[in-house]
């Protein structure tokens, strides 16, 4: 029974050692991420403090990092991204500060999708079923979930 605990607690080393290692990665910002979205072990986007988005398409190698126009003093707390060239994004903030942009072309250019209206609520969550079908949803305002959709 003793060495079949030991065998067990042996084998258990062995492959959590033979499993993906954490690698520090160096990235040429100061700003802090809260949005991470992985698209494939080669393609990463993160969104952060700042207007801050950062992107791999090497698998770390590299990472371009770029600055929203007009959203230097956002903090982006979710992302969405589809592959090395598409990506939503979602700042936090009571009204406009809450709002998401889109990138088609590896985040060159960034569009203004939703700018919030409604000074109560407070946009922190972003999903997409797909690359045109997407939820959004504000903590809530008076006993109730704000929900918008694309």
């Amino acid at each position: 029974m003793l060495r079949l605990v030991f065998t067990s607690v042996l084998f258990c080393a062995l492959v959590s050692s033979m499993s993906a290692q954490w690698i520090k990665q160096n990235v040429n910002t100061t700003a802090s991420f809260r949005g991470l979205s992985i698209v494939s072990e080669k393609i990463v986007w993160a969104s952060g403090t700042g207007g801050t988005v950062i992107r791999t398409v090497d698998g770390g190698t590299t990472w371009d990092v770029m600055t929203v126009p007009g959203a230097e003093k956002l903090d982006f707390r979710d992302i969405e991204a589809f592959d090395a060239d598409t990506a939503y994004i979602l700042s936090i903030g009571t009204g406009e500060n809450s709002r998401i942009y889109k990138t088609v072309d590896g985040g060159k250019n960034w569009s203004m999708e939703f700018k919030n209206t409604n000074e109560k609520a407070f946009f922190d969550a972003l999903a997409c079923f797909d690359r045109e079908n997407c939820l959004a949803v504000s903590d809530p305002v008076e006993g109730k979930f704000v929900l918008i959709r694309r």
